[in-house]
């Protein structure tokens, strides 16, 4: 239970909470120094094609926020590692990724909420961010052409879209109408000659995350 969470603990922290569905696995990521004001929600690619949330993707973003001394919480979506619960496309994803951040905000109710996700898992932490005040959502190479990332009314931003060209598995070109076409048009961060998943590109990712989440979480 994250109660039992001790924030002057740096390290991963191995916990299980109480989903909708039923008991889901997560880490807690905890800097050396903590800056109380933040919490990172992370999601990861596809519960039924191997997705965890050990991903490199999703542990560059934990790191990522490391660095930014903002502790970050990821966690295995239903039917994933010890996490119970069948796959839901999205839906109950988003549902449990919402459990977990009122669960927090009962202990913490001044932290500010950073939603983060890899693939499949960027629709989850849409979904999260259109239901809930932020910071900050972070999409990466988001699956446009499967999932609906337009069913809430109002887009919730600040919202930051990141894309490989030559993206593999999300067609780039989708992506980067979609970010021009939101109103207010989405910040992209592109990244050249990169596949879905970022391979030897992560150095870069974490660089430019930095910078964009900076603008968000002035320190």
């Amino acid at each position: 239970m994250l109660s039992s969470i001790n924030l002057n603990v740096p390290g991963e922290h191995r916990l299980i909470f109480s989903g909708v569905a039923g008991p889901l696995e997560a880490v807690l990521d905890v800097p050396e120094r903590v800056n109380e004001d933040y919490l990172a929600i992370l999601g990861h690619p596809h519960s039924l094609q191997g997705g965890t949330m050990n991903n490199k993707v999703v542990t560059t973003l934990a790191r990522t926020f490391r660095t930014l001394n903002i502790p970050s919480l990821r966690f295995n979506f239903r039917g994933v590692g010890q996490s119970q619960g069948v796959y839901d496309a999205g839906i109950g994803e988003s549902d449990d990724m919402l459990v977990l951040v009122h669960e927090w905000l009962q202990h913490r109710p001044q932290t500010q909420i950073f939603f983060a996700g890899f693939s499949f898992g960027s629709y989850v932490a849409y979904r999260a961010a259109a239901q809930h005040p932020h910071r900050m959502l972070i999409t990466i190479a988001p699956p446009i052409h499967h999932f609906n990332y337009t069913e809430f009314l109002t887009p919730p931003c600040p919202w930051w879209v990141v894309q490989g060209d030559e993206d593999e598995v999300v067609p780039a070109q989708i992506v980067y109408d979609f970010a021009a076409q939101v109103t207010p048009s989405l910040p992209l961060i592109r990244f050249p000659d990169t596949g879905h998943f970022f391979h030897g590109k992560l150095i870069d990712l974490k660089t430019r995350l930095i910078d964009a989440i900076r603008e968000q979480a002035p320190k």
